[in-house]
């Protein structure tokens, strides 16, 4: 296995140079190489290819060329055409057996005198200047050429592209009296070019001026290509290459490069494109190149490895005189972390027991303090109880509202208690909060009038309020929530109790018109033994655990609490409960 660690950085460092080296000159040699191949293809391989096909293409329209340079000057032509074009048999049998000794596709003549269209099956048409397919034949007459090769529809071979060889024929004394001629197809030129394909091993096609692809073989990968414009990779060059004469130009389709040689052929008014892939030419370059780059991977591991080697030997070597220091080092580091180890965790219970100390004398001052006002109330009214007086109620009353506070705030202690033991089970089912409300707004109904404060109900009746809570502990947290409203509003001040059902919660809301919570004690407000700077309005005693103690149960029920509070405008306490599922 070779190492990668740092050690042996300068060896991989050398390497990595070394590779570097090799494969920059390699790769720089067959880019070079390309680009003499693409050079050497776009100047003389495609130009030579273009100029071979355009002079086979004019030595395969020779021949037709000269048989139509027969028939303008036979004597026979000439001679039927002066007498009067008599009779009619003889021209269709001339033209019928031109056409199959030459094995052409048409062969025609056209009179000047009588504008009549001669064929070898008979009269085609006459020709009128006014009919669009006859233009060609006014050119003829009219061009100072002999002859001219030309694509028209042949209209006695159901409109079939064909090239036609148009020769003017004139009488002795070089009178024009007509235009004769024969016609190829363009699907007999189409195997020309198929010829030409394997011949040269190049793609071949002609396009007219307008870019429209008018001449390919039938094995053509182009053959559902109408226009040259619609061909990948030549769509914004199509123009340019059809604007001059003659053009070179390299193009990517099917994710190869590809080389094109336009030219203008004169004859046909047509482009010849002759294209080629640099594949080939590129293979041998290609293969070298693979071959250079696996040297100079070889090359570059055998040298990382002498150096490794090397640089391993001397590691070893002191590798081994840092064991024994290593050895002992480890042994100071185990026992240095064990007495770590044991300092933290006597720190961590002395922290504890610092806590716990602390809210042992917090809890004691709390109740000695608390539970010490209502037992003295109680003993004072007892002093003072004179049972024959006429109505010993009010004293009787007092004792009783001392007893409360005494029972609620063991009530509380008791509360905190068990919230604290983890080992308490939740006893969970589906409860409605419509009459927990109305249960926990009953218990202080009465406290509520005493103070003057409206406590209202709104409870929004839809079937989908239930939810699953232990009943118990949701209504000590609706208690000491309402409690803490009451103890914090105002004589004449209002207390809202309201429900609200969302698509997957229930939502239960205590808002008063209280003095509000500050942002300070708003952080500190479900601490335990949190003292706020708000008093209550009516002098009732508060322990600082109510809020601590709904905070704690919430957690353990699964329920969110929420606090929304600004000073002067009263707060909202709101419970979050997700629904039965």
């Amino acid at each position: 296995m070779i190492p990668f660690s740092t050690q042996y950085r300068w060896a991989w460092l050398v390497s990595l140079l070394l590779l570097v080296g090799f494969l920059t000159n390699s790769i720089s040699s067959y880019f070079v190489s390309k680009r003499n191949v693409r050079q050497t293809i776009v100047e003389t391989s495609l130009p030579l290819t273009s100029d071979n096909v355009y002079s086979e293409i004019q030595r395969d329209l020779l021949r037709p060329v000269f048989i139509s340079s027969l028939m303008a000057n036979d004597t026979f032509l000439k001679d039927w055409t002066l007498k009067g074009e008599a009779d009619q048999g003889e021209i269709t049998k001339y033209l019928h057996e031109l056409k199959i000794q030459y094995n052409t596709v048409s062969s025609f003549f056209v009179s000047e005198k009588t504008r009549t269209y001669y064929h070898p099956q008979g009269i085609l048409k006459r020709i009128d200047e006014n009919d669009p397919r006859d233009e060609w034949y006014f050119r003829v007459r009219d061009m100072p050429e002999d002859y001219e090769i030309n694509v028209d529809p042949d209209l006695a071979n159901q409109d079939e592209m064909t090239i036609f060889i148009n020769y003017r024929v004139k009488d002795y004394q070089g009178n024009f009296i007509g235009a004769t001629g024969v016609g190829l197809t363009v699907n007999r030129v189409n195997h020309l070019i198929s010829r030409y394909e394997a011949k040269y091993d190049r793609q071949i096609y002609f396009v007219d001026t307008q870019g429209k692809i008018v001449l390919r073989p039938s094995n053509s990968p182009l053959l559902n290509e109408p226009k040259l414009q619609g061909i990948q990779g030549l769509e914004t060059k199509a123009d340019a290459l059809l604007a001059g004469e003659t053009a070179n130009l390299s193009y990517k389709r099917d994710g190869r490069t590809r080389l094109l040689n336009c030219r203008f052929v004169p004859e046909l008014s047509w482009f010849l494109i002759v294209e080629q892939t640099e594949d080939a030419q590129l293979q041998p370059f290609r293969k070298e190149l693979f071959i250079n780059i696996l040297i100079a991977l070889v090359t570059t591991a055998v040298v990382a490895w002498i150096f490794i080697v090397s640089i391993k030997r001397h590691h070893d070597r002191l590798e081994r005189r840092n064991q024994e220091l290593c050895k002992t080092n480890q042994e100071i580091e185990r026992q240095k972390t064990r007495i770590e180890q044991s300092a933290a965790s006597l720190e961590t219970a002395n922290n504890e027991l610092s806590k716990l100390n602390k809210e042992k004398d917090e809890f004691i001052g709390i109740v000695a303090h608390d539970l010490r006002n209502p037992l003295n109330g109680i003993m004072g009214l007892c002093e003072v109880i004179d049972f024959d007086e006429d109505d010993p109620v009010e004293f009787i009353n007092d004792i009783s509202d001392s007893s409360k506070r005494m029972l609620s705030l063991v009530e509380t202690l008791l509360d905190v208690s068990r919230i604290e033991g983890h080992d308490v089970k939740i006893c969970s089912q589906t409860v409605s909060p419509s009459s927990l409300v109305e249960d926990s707004c009953s218990l202080f109904k009465e406290h509520a009038e005493r103070k003057n404060i409206q406590l209202s109900i709104k409870v929004e009746s839809a079937e989908d309020l239930s939810f699953r809570t232990d009943p118990e502990w949701f209504s000590i947290c609706l208690n000491n929530l309402i409690s803490n409203a009451i103890k914090y509003t105002p004589e004449y001040g209002k207390i809202q109790v309201s429900t609200q059902s969302e698509t997957d919660y229930v939502r239960i809301s205590i808002s008063d018109t209280g003095p509000g919570i500050s942002e300070e004690d708003q952080r500190k407000l479900f601490g335990k033994f949190a003292r706020l700077s708000a008093k209550p309005t009516g002098g009732e005693s508060s322990t600082g655990l109510g809020l601590y103690l709904v905070k704690s149960m919430c957690e353990r029920l699964g329920v969110e609490i929420i606090v929304r509070s600004q000073l002067g405008k009263g707060t909202t306490f709101t419970l979050k409960i997700p629904k039965v599922a």
